[in-house]
């Protein structure tokens, strides 16, 4: 059995093989010395370890055992720390390079607003005027909207250009900016080696010394400003909640455990236990979803597939459960059998439904009797005898 080393690889935790980790060790340290005198030596290395902890995780899972040949497979695509210090690179060897499929940033070196349009752009590899122009075209369409024949025009441009901004938002927020040499890389859809990541990082401290614009700046500011209140709102929202799953929570322990003439309703009616119940867990089960999502957002994190997908699949069986409970108790007959009885008592005691008309009409003729009845009444003689 082979003695295993754990480690922490850009924040990922592996388990390698001791020749694995040893090969792995060896590298990053030579990496580390290659770049010692580069002020950008850290980022660079950083990026490195992020892409080899990439690369690993597109092979196998982090509870798996990383061996030694993986190892060497990824030092080889990402080249050692002798080619990186060879500065003479032949122009048509790089360009010969295969390239890898791109990734969707926002292209904040190129932005006018948020980068949105510009990350479009590298993603298809077209202009981003283009981009531009296509979301501003509704707006240049509404003054069209004059002319009778293209009367339809106008509503249908402007809601679409809604549409647009609307949409142009939720990326900014939704979408990552190509920030680290990596991400950059992959935004642009270049291979991520060593030597591409250090060629990235020194062209990326020349552009981020020039000034952003002053609008881009400003929005860029009111974007974070409304980035914590959209968190503060999903707080609030996640202890309203949290009251509202221990509500629930509280009332099925009660009927449980206390309930006296809910549990004789369900006696009479001969229905189990397990039909209110799965219709508490029907109700409760999202809630808990919600929750689980909205502190995923506060905490800045991507929500786990796998617990997602263990929350979605308990709800699918509480329903499923609770419909097979009902069937085989017969709950819809068994309720409409108990609503016949109840209605049958009602009309053998002759009780009569009156409407407010009926009512009002029955107490005016009462009212009406009762003078008749009085005037009629025989008055007392008070004659001297």
């Amino acid at each position: 059995m082979k003695e295993v080393r754990k480690c922490s690889i850009s924040g990922v935790a592996f388990t390698l093989d001791v020749d694995a980790f040893e090969a792995l060790n060896s590298y990053i340290e030579s990496l580390k010395q290659a770049y010692n005198d580069s002020p950008d030596g850290t980022e660079i290395v950083a990026d490195i370890e992020a892409r080899i902890a990439e690369l690993i995780l597109t092979v196998q899972s982090n509870d798996r055992v990383v061996e030694k040949p993986l190892v060497l497979n990824i030092i080889q695509q990402l080249g050692s720390a002798e080619d990186i210090s060879d500065s003479r690179i032949d122009a048509d060897l790089k360009s010969a390079t295969p390239r890898i499929p791109r990734r969707l940033y926002r292209d904040t070196e190129n932005a006018k607003l948020g980068g949105v349009c510009a990350g479009f752009g590298k993603y298809f590899d077209i202009d981003p005027v283009w981009i531009r122009l296509i979301m501003f075209l509704p707006l240049f369409l509404s003054p069209l909207s004059g002319i009778p024949i293209l009367l339809w025009l106008g509503p249908l441009a402007g809601n679409l250009f809604g549409v647009f901004l609307i949409c142009y938002f939720i990326m900014w927020f939704a979408v990552p900016a190509a920030r680290s040499a990596r991400q950059k890389l992959e935004m642009n859809g270049e291979r991520i080696t060593a030597q591409s990541v250090a060629d990235t990082t020194a062209a990326t401290a020349d552009v981020d010394s020039k000034a952003k614009p002053i609008i881009a700046e400003t929005v860029s500011v009111f974007g974070k400003v409304v980035l914590i209140l959209l968190k503060l709102f999903a707080g609030i929202m996640v202890f309203g909640l949290i009251m509202a799953a221990c509500a629930l929570i509280i009332g099925l322990l009660v009927l449980l455990v206390g309930g006296n003439e809910f549990m004789s309703t369900l006696d009479t009616l001969s229905i189990s236990t397990w039909t209110p119940v799965l219709g508490i867990f029907i109700a409760l089960i999202p809630v808990v979803l919600l929750i689980y999502v909205l502190m995923c957002l506060i905490a800045s994190r991507k929500p786990n597939g796998k617990t997602v997908l263990i929350i979605f699949l308990l709800w699918m069986a509480s329903i499923v459960g609770c419909c097979v409970a009902a069937l085989h108790d017969d709950v819809p007959r068994k309720l409409h059998e108990k609503r016949a009885v109840i209605n049958s008592g009602f009309r053998n005691q002759g009780a009569v439904e009156y409407d407010l008309e009926s009512l009002e009409e029955m107490l005016d003729n009462s009212g009406s009797n009762d003078q008749t009845a009085t005037q009629s009444e025989p008055q007392p003689d008070t004659t001297d005898k």
